[in-house]
């Protein structure tokens, strides 16, 4: 008997997690280009950012697949996350219903707005999204 392949570009349910503080930073994280903007400072430890009840990175392409928009430079508490382990089924079990709602609803957004170039993060309906900063330009 064989055991099942886990596609994980086809799940996404291990980025969502129910708090701030769901992937905390590790010392083996210091070396990697994670960007500032991507993590939080919560009482001086680091965190990745949550959006929408999921790590702010999670992105879905057009055809509902889900991506880490910092795969390569993705946090050790990610790396150490094994497709099919314990933890993946326990979070499949328990969040895959909100990754496909996450998937259902980027490709309902995509079959009826023109398509955009490149993986685009995308919020569940009802969340509340802050704009981005922008830069401050010099006084004329």
């Amino acid at each position: 008997m064989s055991s099942p392949t886990f596609d994980c570009t086809a799940c996404g349910a291990c980025c969502f997690g129910g708090h701030d503080r769901y992937v905390a930073l590790l010392p083996e994280d210091r070396g990697r280009a994670i960007p500032a903007s991507a993590t939080t400072e919560i009482e001086g430890r680091r965190y990745m950012t949550m959006a929408c009840g999921h790590c702010a990175q999670l992105t879905v392409t057009a055809g509902g697949r889900t991506l880490c928009a910092i795969y390569e430079d993705r946090p050790e508490a990610c790396r150490a996350f094994r497709a099919g382990s314990f933890e993946c089924l326990k979070a499949r079990a328990h969040r895959g219903h909100l990754a496909e709602a996450l998937r259902d609803f980027a490709r309902a957004q995509t079959e009826s707005a023109p398509p955009l170039p490149g993986p685009a993060p995308v919020v569940l309906p009802g969340a509340v999204l802050t704009p981005p900063e922008e830069p401050l330009s010099p006084s004329a």
